[in-house]
């Protein structure tokens, strides 16, 4: 069975004895003011007492080791403290352990360990007005009476606390220490000591009068601020300015905050919106040198990329911010709220294209309503010309014949003007497959004539099967498109090449002419998009019509002389479950 080490085993049982040892500590400390400085015996004590002290501090766990230097520096500050020790030092030093005790005190814990620490700070604060000040300045005498009962008082309080029932800690609990709340301590303290040897110096009296009107003062300001803290009377009260003032860290946010709500103003998509949002944030709050972003699966990336670096996330919103220095807590909190602010934003305006895209697809689908009921009207048409014809004699009928040439030029326009709106094919589960030689000749066959679109293949022999209306829709649309890019740029041509892919055949198809706007881009074959030549719908219903069939079309390449367009198979990579 494996041992543990002692020094582990003693740095796990510290916790539980954290409350023996503070006593330990103040009693050492009781007794190296009960003699005099000149005392042989007061710097081994004193030097015990540090000791005690390391051992009880909540500053540095147990467990964390400190490096050569870094003790040797406290060695060597705890030789000279003993040795150069001298009333003024004492009482410094029990400033600050009262403002360590204090911060604890004020901390929300369980009411014996708050009524522990309470003890131990009242034994602090006595020790300093009435033992450690007199040895400091001999003038700040206090009657003997006082002292003698003081002197009585703080053993007892250490009894007290000796008999106060144990609140067992865990051994890997940590010891949380209010700065504020221990700075606000030792301040108090401070201002009464010095405030009452400062009167007592300046108004020639004694230490105890001096004292009692320094508690008295100093009492009536908190009191006064006590009061005044909270609402009052129509007041706000000082903690509201107080909070009011560590939530708002400046103008800086606020301004950033207001840009982010006119960008929600704008008609933007939804990757456009956090761009232009962390371009915001980057430029406008002085903490952030640098940001990454994603959001939906797309990057961008502002500013200078070095320093420290923190991320936040809500939602699909992703920011990690560079900054020179670490942030502190209350810009950890803001920046979090400033994340979750721009994660609502960007899902709002998701829900809005979708909504977009709703209703583009609701035009599409009444726009079907009205092509069928255009077939309908022909096919009553058509009807009343078969009608007609059964008629007796309607073949030798100048009527008949004066009726067909009316109505077939009318019913064939019609019947024109339904097909040209019909252009975009349906997505079709049971897409009929075909070798792949057959369908690539009869490609290159149709557009024979077309000399600016030119056919490569490093597979067209091959006799695997491709599903011949998938491949077929997506060319259409796509050389469609570039016809119509063709008529403004007129030197534009297309290029159309098969390939293999890992599990089937892949078809670029690139034009020479300018790239697709960058604006445009990321919602492109995603959604319907405003374009010189429409809305997209076609390559939309494509893409989901590949998408169906186990293809993705996809954008691979735009700049101006190469825009390329690859329908390919989509891969599923499957891992190892062990």
């Amino acid at each position: 069975m494996p041992t543990t080490p002692l020094s582990e085993r003693l740095i796990n049982r510290l916790p539980s004895w954290r409350g023996g040892i503070l006593i330990a500590m103040l009693a050492v400390l009781f007794l190296v003011l009960s003699q005099p400085m000149e005392s042989v015996i007061v710097r081994p004590l004193f030097l015990g007492h540090l000791g005690l002290f390391i051992l009880w501090q909540p500053l540095i766990k147990g467990h964390q080791r400190l490096s050569i230097p870094i003790l040797a520096l406290l060695i060597a500050l705890a030789v000279v403290a003993a040795f150069q020790i001298n009333g003024w030092l004492l009482m410094l030093w029990i400033l600050m352990l009262a403002g360590i005790v204090g911060g604890k005190v004020l901390l929300l814990g369980a009411p014996v360990t708050r009524l522990f620490h309470l003890f131990a700070l009242g034994f602090l604060v006595l020790a300093l007005l009435v033992l450690a000040t007199p040895l400091a300045l001999p003038e700040a005498k206090l009657p003997s009476a006082i002292v003698t009962a003081v002197r009585v008082v703080l053993p007892l309080a250490l009894l007290i606390m000796i008999a106060l029932p144990k609140v067992s800690e865990s051994a890997h609990q940590t010891e949380v220490i209010d700065f504020v709340n221990s700075l606000f301590v030792f301040l108090l303290l401070a201002v009464l000591v010095l405030g009452s040897l400062s009167m007592m110096l300046l108004s020639n009296t004694d230490y105890a009068t001096a004292l009692l009107k320094s508690l008295i003062a100093l009492s009536a300001v908190l009191l006064i601020l006590g009061w005044t803290w909270s609402p009052h009377a129509g007041f706000a009260g000082w903690g509201n300015f107080f909070s009011r003032y560590l939530l708002s860290i400046g103008l800086p946010a606020e301004q950033w905050l207001h840009s982010l709500a006119d960008l929600a103003e704008e008609d933007l998509s939804p990757d456009a919106f956090v761009a232009r949002a962390c371009a915001a944030m980057t430029d406008g709050l002085p903490w952030v040198s640098g940001i990454n972003w994603s959001a939906a699966g797309v990057v961008g990336a502002f500013g200078e990329q070095r320093g420290e670096s923190a991320q936040f996330s809500h939602q699909q919103v992703v920011l990690t911010l560079f900054t020179r220095y670490p942030l502190p807590p209350s810009l950890i909190w803001h920046f979090n709220l400033l994340a979750q602010l721009l994660g609502e934003f960007h899902a709002d305006k998701q829900r809005a294209q979708r909504l977009k895209e709703m209703s583009y697809m609701q035009a599409v689908h009444e726009t079907g309503a009205r092509l069928t009921h255009d077939v309908k009207n022909l096919l009553q048409s058509l009807q009343m010309l078969c009608h007609a014809a059964n008629e007796p004699g309607s073949e030798d009928s100048s009527a008949f014949r004066a009726l067909l040439q009316r109505q077939l030029p009318t019913i064939t326009t019609r019947l024109e003007v339904t097909l040209d709106k019909l252009r975009v094919r349906q997505a079709s589960v049971d897409d009929p497959l075909v070798p792949l030689n057959l369908w690539w000749a009869e490609l290159v066959r149709r557009f024979e004539g077309k000399t600016w679109i030119s056919f490569t293949s490093a597979t067209a022999s091959s006799s695997l099967e491709v599903p011949a209306t998938l491949f077929t829709s997506v060319l259409d649309n796509l050389l469609s498109n570039m016809a119509a890019k063709r008529q403004r740029e007129p030197n534009l041509t297309v290029s159309i090449h098969v390939e293999p892919a890992p599990s089937g055949i892949a078809i670029l198809v690139s034009d020479s002419g300018s790239a697709i706007e960058k604006s445009i881009q990321p919602q492109l074959l995603r959604g319907p998009v405003r374009s010189e030549d429409g809305l997209g719908i076609g390559l939309y219903q494509v893409a989901r019509q590949a998408e169906s069939l186990g293809y993705r079309l996809a954008l691979v390449e735009s700049r101006d002389g190469c825009v390329c367009f690859e329908l390919a198979p989509i891969v599923t990579i499957v891992t190892d479950g062990d």
